[in-house]
């Protein structure tokens, strides 16, 4: 009975120990996953860089707009009747 027991955990073990990962296994998913993490830590730094420029320019005190001046000419004084000109009146015949 021993003996069928070490042969059951023997043909056990021959089934598992194959897909077990080795020390190069999982130093290789070490590695990709360092590099993960590095691409990830760069992105974020761009990122919240970006968001800090957009909130720097949507905070920045905005100039008073300068008022828009219109020139004008300056008005001539009308020349005022002289009192010793008749006053002529045109009528027009009615049509």
């Amino acid at each position: 009975m021993d003996s069928e027991r070490q042969t059951a955990l023997e043909a056990r073990f021959d089934t598992i120990l194959p897909t077990l990962a080795t020390k190069a296994d999982v130093e290789a998913l070490r590695a990709d996953i360092h590099k993960w993490m590095v691409g990830s830590m760069i992105g974020l730094f761009i990122g919240f860089g970006g968001l800090a420029a957009a909130m720097g320019q949507l905070l920045k005190p905005v100039a008073p707009a300068t008022p828009v001046v219109v020139q004008t000419q300056p008005i001539q004084a009308q020349a005022v009747p002289q009192a010793n000109q008749p006053i002529v009146i045109y009528l027009s015949p009615p049509k």
